[in-house]
C-alpha cells in the first residue's frame, strides 16, 4: 500500500478585530479545506489496480460461504494484487478489533454493535425452513406435504450456533404464542445442518440463501414457514477513525457494489 500523506496541521487564532462566532466559523471552514485537502491527497496516494494491501474483513460460516466467493472476485477484477483476509472475532470484541484496525470492515446479521460505529445496510434476506425431501411428498400427486404452524412447533429442530439471530427471532415468535423452541440437537459447525436434516425427522430455519446450496448439498426440500418472522438485514461495520481513508471508502464502495 502505498504510504498515506499527512497535511500539514491547521493551526488557527482568533483575529483581533473578529468576533468569537466569525473567528470560529474561520476555524470550521480551515478545517473543512484541510480535510477536502487531505481527501485529495489520499485519492491520488491509492490506486486500486496496484495497491498489495490486505483488506480484513469479520465474516459468519454463512458469510464465508455465501458472500467471500463474491467479495474475492469483485477483489481480483478490480485490485488483482490486493488481498482479501476473512477471519472471524466475537462479537464483544468486535468493536474494539475494528477501533484499532485489526479489522476492516464486519459483515453480517450484526445487532448491538454500538452506536460509535458506522454502518450501511448492504441488503435483506427472508427465512424459510429445510426438512428431508422425502417427508415432502406425502400429499396426492407427489405435491409438496403443507407445514402448518402446529407441526412446525412440535418438530424438534436442527439449530445452528453460527446462526443466532434467526434462532433468537425463532425463539422470541414462540414465545408470542406461548411455547420455546423444540430443540432436537444443536451443532457449532452450519455445514452440519443439512446432513442431519436430511438423515432425521428434525427441521431447520435459515436464511433463503442458504436453502439452495443446502439442496444441492443434502436430500433436503424448502418450505414457506407457517410463522411470520421478519427479514435479517446485513449491514457492513466500520469505525470513524477509517472512514476518510481513501483506500477503506474504495473498499466499503467494493463490497457494497458486490453484495447488492
Amino acid at each position: 500500500m502505498a504510504p498515506e500523506t499527512q497535511c500539514a496541521p491547521v493551526v488557527l487564532q482568533p483575529h483581533p478585530r473578529l468576533t468569537a462566532e466569525q473567528s470560529s466559523a474561520l476555524i470550521d471552514v480551515a478545517r473543512a479545506l484541510a480535510v477536502i485537502r487531505q481527501d485529495v491527497l489520499d485519492a491520488r496516494a491509492f490506486n486500486p489496480a496496484d495497491t498489495r494491501r490486505t483488506f480484513s474483513v469479520c465474516l459468519s460460516d454463512m458469510g464465508m460461504i455465501v458472500l467471500l466467493p463474491r467479495l474475492l472476485a469483485a477483489l481480483a477484477e478490480h485490485a488483482p494484487m490486493a488481498t482479501l483476509r476473512p477471519i472471524q472475532v466475537p462479537a464483544a470484541e468486535l468493536g474494539a478489533a475494528l477501533q484499532d484496525g485489526e479489522l476492516d470492515l464486519a459483515i453480517g446479521y450484526l445487532d448491538r454493535m454500538g452506536e460509535h460505529l458506522h454502518q450501511q445496510r448492504l441488503f435483506t434476506r427472508s427465512l424459510v425452513g429445510i426438512r428431508r425431501a422425502s417427508a415432502s411428498k406425502r400429499d396426492k400427486g407427489g405435491g409438496a406435504a403443507r407445514m402448518d404452524a402446529e407441526r412446525f412447533m412440535n418438530t424438534r429442530h436442527v439449530v445452528a450456533a453460527t446462526l443466532a439471530m434467526t434462532n433468537e427471532l425463532l425463539a422470541k415468535e414462540l414465545r408470542k404464542r406461548g411455547t420455546r423452541l423444540n430443540v432436537g440437537v444443536e451443532v457449532p459447525y452450519l455445514l452440519a445442518v443439512p446432513s442431519l436434516v436430511a438423515n432425521s425427522d428434525f427441521i431447520a430455519v435459515i436464511p433463503n440463501e442458504l436453502a439452495d446450496l443446502f439442496g444441492k448439498m443434502a436430500h433436503v426440500d424448502a418450505f414457506d414457514l407457517p410463522i411470520a418472522l421478519p427479514d435479517l438485514t446485513v449491514r457492513q461495520f466500520w469505525h470513524p477513525r477509517f472512514h476518510n481513508d481513501a483506500a477503506h471508502r474504495w473498499f466499503r464502495k467494493l463490497v457494497a457494489e458486490a453484495l447488492r
